[in-house]
């Protein structure tokens, strides 16, 4: 009887974790209250209800709940639910693998035996001697992983230079042919754009210019915030057109567009148009894009555009542009990507990106650049990517991606980079990875990707992301990990994820990820893992894994998480 009084209202399950309540007292599960709909209301009352994130614990609730009898599912010990699955990690009677189960050793056993397996186990002696030797093996492979990234970023400067170098030889060529014509029997220099005698020019002569005239005119005319503003928005016009944004680097443009914002720290208009001129021009993935993003930092853009975000929270604009230009600068998977992305991380980046999403929820660009940007600055895999997601976190970046995917279900391209940020922001296998996507968990992201993945089966993007984030959220073999993947379950994650794989099969990153996170999702040895691997069969999973392997044969990442798939279901 004491069960069934702590009963949900809404699953009727007395449920273990957090109990959320309404301010007159009515009790639910955090599960159910996640999956209430627009407009939250308590389920027995009717009462309006605030955010999720700002949902009302009811502490005696759960203590009562962990207070209810429970007992060992290895051992049959008699305990509560608040301390049984602490008991079951130690439990002696629990089956455990050999430590050196990746190794190959295929034993398995109560814990009480493992000792005695592993003083004898060839695999497990073998690991233990090698143990040192790894040890002195770790420093030496950061050291070559360090002399990677400075080569890197050497490359990148190289690159730099040689772009540079190339404009160069075409400045000497011009006037070594006497362009500009000759007077008097001598050449005479034909100047390009402003020079500092000159009056300011009008709005409409800068939208007139071509690159090069407009990138004088920045240069010569930055202290005038009116003309600063009419160049760079000129600049971001002919800058969406792939040829110019080299002829602008060429022209100095970079480093005049970040000065004219320095300049300028507190007007809204000159620093929305400087920072979409500067997310133009540095727009590419190629070796001089490349240069160009890191040009752009070594100039000082992600600090201004961190500072210009703070000092103008409230213009949507500013806030939009700002997080294009931070995607922009700071993407690139090279050493010096990430270097640029620790130092955007430094300036206050992060926290001025969520604090973008937080402020204007309702803005589907701020929404769509703003989780953009947190997908660049949190992309990385080593210990300084990992922190620059934990830093994501604490700031509120996982709520706010989930807010995002939430409040715009139509717009593909913020569920695309919604599903994208909470990818890296959630990546993690440690126990602060586990925990950043049970928080995502309870913000409602896993309901809110398979909607993604649902409403936009023709976006390549968001199928490839959103398959990506369902891997990272539901990653996790503890008891939080598997009800993760459950919960995935119920909102329709396996159909969706087959779905994807059967709309896409020719696009390797999309088959890659679907069969990755299909693997994930359907991992899990007891009746519900099991159920989990009968319902992926049922939807076509096993015939998508084997297209998979079949279309893409060269591509090893697909064949390695098809075949993982393949095995999985078999």
């Amino acid at each position: 009887m004491a069960a069934q009084r702590l009963e949900c209202p809404v699953c009727l399950e007395v449920q273990d974790g957090q109990q959320h309540q309404c301010r007159e007292g009515h009790v639910f599960c955090a599960s159910c209250d996640s999956n209430l709909r627009a407009p939250r209301r308590c389920p027995e009352c009717r009462m309006a209800l605030g955010p999720l994130s700002q949902a009302i614990r009811s502490r005696s609730h759960e203590e009562q709940i962990a207070a209810l009898p429970a007992a060992c599912s290895h051992c049959g010990l008699a305990t509560t639910r608040g301390e049984v699955a602490a008991h079951e990690q130690d439990c002696p009677q629990r089956p455990r693998a050999c430590s050196a189960a990746e190794a190959g050793c295929a034993w398995s056993g109560l814990l009480a035996d493992k000792a005695a397996h592993e003083a004898t186990c060839p695999f497990a002696v073998c690991q233990r001697m090698m143990a040192p030797l790894q040890a002195q093996v770790a420093p030496l492979r950061a050291q070559v992983a360090a002399q990677g990234a400075e080569n890197e970023r050497l490359q990148a400067q190289l690159a730099a230079q040689g772009a540079e170098n190339s404009q160069l030889r075409l400045r000497v060529a011009a006037l070594e042919a006497g362009e500009g014509g000759e007077e008097g029997g001598r050449r005479v220099r034909q100047r390009v754009g402003a020079a500092p005698h000159d009056a300011p020019p009008s709005d409409a002569a800068v939208q007139a210019m071509a690159v090069a005239a407009a990138a004088a005119t920045l240069r010569v005319h930055a202290s005038v915030s009116r003309v600063a503003a009419a160049a760079c928005k000129r600049l971001a016009i002919l800058c969406i057109e792939v040829q110019n944004r080299q002829l602008a680097a060429g022209a100095d443009a970079v480093e005049a567009i970040v000065a004219a914002m320095q300049a300028h720290p507190q007007e809204a208009e000159v620093q929305q148009q400087g920072w979409a001129a500067l997310a133009n021009v540095c727009c590419g993935t190629d070796a001089a894009g490349l240069a160009r993003k890191q040009r752009a930092a070594e100039a000082g853009a992600i600090e201004a555009v961190a500072a210009a975000m703070r000092a103008h929270p409230q213009e949507a604009e500013v806030q939009h542009y700002g997080c294009l230009a931070l995607r922009n600068v700071c993407s690139g998977t090279d050493g010096a990507g990430r270097a640029r992305s620790q130092r955007a991380a430094a300036a206050g980046a992060i926290e001025a990106i969520v604090a973008a999403l937080q402020a204007h929820p309702q803005e589907a660009g701020v929404q769509q650049q703003g989780c953009g940007a947190l997908a660049k600055v949190c992309f990385g895999t080593d210990a300084a990517g990992r922190a620059r997601s934990q830093r994501a976190a604490a700031a509120g970046a996982i709520e706010a991606a989930a807010a995002a995917l939430q409040a715009h279900p139509q717009e593909a391209e913020v569920q695309e980079y919604g599903c994208w940020a909470l990818v890296n922001v959630c990546y993690g296998t440690d126990v602060a990875g586990g925990a950043r996507s049970q928080r995502a968990v309870d913000a409602g992201a896993i309901e809110a990707i398979v909607a993604a993945l649902q409403a936009h089966p023709q976006v390549e993007g968001v199928q490839k992301q959103g398959c990506a984030a369902l891997a990272n959220v539901c990653s996790g073999t503890d008891a939080a990990g598997l009800a993760r993947k459950q919960r995935a379950a119920g909102a329709g994650a396996i159909e969706a994820i087959v779905a994807a794989l059967q709309a896409y099969p020719q696009v390797a990153e999309v088959q890659k990820q679907g069969c990755g996170a299909l693997a994930i999702v359907c991992s899990g040895t007891d009746a519900a893992g099991l159920a989990r691997k009968q319902r992926a069969a049922a939807a076509g999973a096993i015939e998508a894994a084997a297209a998979a392997l079949q279309a893409h044969p060269q591509v090893a990442a697909v064949q390695a998480q098809g075949q993982r798939l393949r095995d999985l279901l078999a």
